[in-house]
């Protein structure tokens, strides 16, 4: 079972305000909400995608601040250590790129179901998170339909897998095509559809013949699934942007624990691939 979203962001409120006096004048204001200022935390954006059939070795994290709803520029964190080992001992250096805040590790080792651990040192604070590396199916068949989505008469593009059947399973979807300001995501799990041939897919109504949707699946643990779950519930942002309220991941801040950071360590098996309407 998964559920498809759409993600917009809104960087201004409207109000419009209705003239008392006459009835033909009407205008439209910016109203600025005076907002409670940010507390700069640092948030962690370290989704480890593995693409099957690639070596994996090539990753990033980003390290970035919270900042006020208002910012139009996101404040990037340099000059912190980031590494990410596995139980087997091997260490994973992650250096800042000639891009502020982005730091690459260009020798990563991915290993199917393995335990690793990330620690990130901000400003002499240690913050890390454990996760293992999820697998996720293969695809088998991908299929056009050009009488789909909810008014029946959208193209579609769906494609299907076969679901295991000895374990629970999470899986998380993005589609990305031209005329999307910011990605479509999906959310699903095998609660209802254990063990059996599954199809997900995506429908807009902007979709034509020669649009190209890139589609990337992968499976994903259970506190993801239900860590994206929460943001999906709360805001109409990109999960992958600072998260609303003080829904936190699995990042704990070990020399002060309640200057805790926003985001999610994840490691994923992932499949991709592009599609063009016909």
């Amino acid at each position: 079972m998964k559920t498809l979203y759409k993600f917009t962001k809104r960087v201004w409120l409207y109000a419009i305000l209705c003239s008392l006096i006459f009835t033909f004048y009407s205008c439209e204001e910016v109203i600025e909400v005076d907002l409670e200022p940010s507390d700069n935390r640092l948030v962690v954006d370290a989704e480890i995608l593995w693409e099957a059939n690639t070596p994996g070795n090539v990753q990033q994290i980003y390290l970035s601040r919270l900042t006020d709803y208002y910012e139009t520029e996101t404040q990037k964190v340099s000059d912190a250590e980031v590494e990410v080992s596995n139980t087997n001992g091997d260490i994973f250096i992650f250096e800042e790129t000639e891009e502020a805040g982005t730091y690459q590790c260009n020798n990563f080792s991915p290993e199917l179901n393995a335990s690793y651990q990330l620690e990130v040192i901000v400003d002499n604070e240690t913050y890390t998170a454990t996760e293992r590396m999820v697998s996720t199916p293969e695809i088998t068949r991908i299929e056009q339909v050009d009488d789909g989505g909810f008014s029946a008469d959208n193209y579609e593009i769906n494609y299907y897998f076969n679901d295991p059947e000895e374990e629970d399973n999470y899986y998380l979807e993005t589609y990305k095509t031209d005329f999307l300001i910011y990605p479509v995501y999906g959310v699903g799990s095998d609660e209802f559809i254990n063990g059996n041939e599954v199809d997900y897919g995506f429908s807009d109504e902007d979709l034509e013949v020669g649009s190209t949707v890139n589609v990337t699946f992968r499976g994903i643990s259970e506190q993801f699934y239900e860590y994206i779950s929460l943001i999906i519930q709360s805001t109409s942002g990109d999960p992958f942007s600072t998260p609303p309220a003080n829904i936190r991941g699995n990042l704990i801040n070990n020399t002060n624990e309640d200057n805790y950071a926003f985001g999610y360590f994840s490691l994923s098996q992932s499949r991709s691939f592009d599609y063009t309407i016909e």
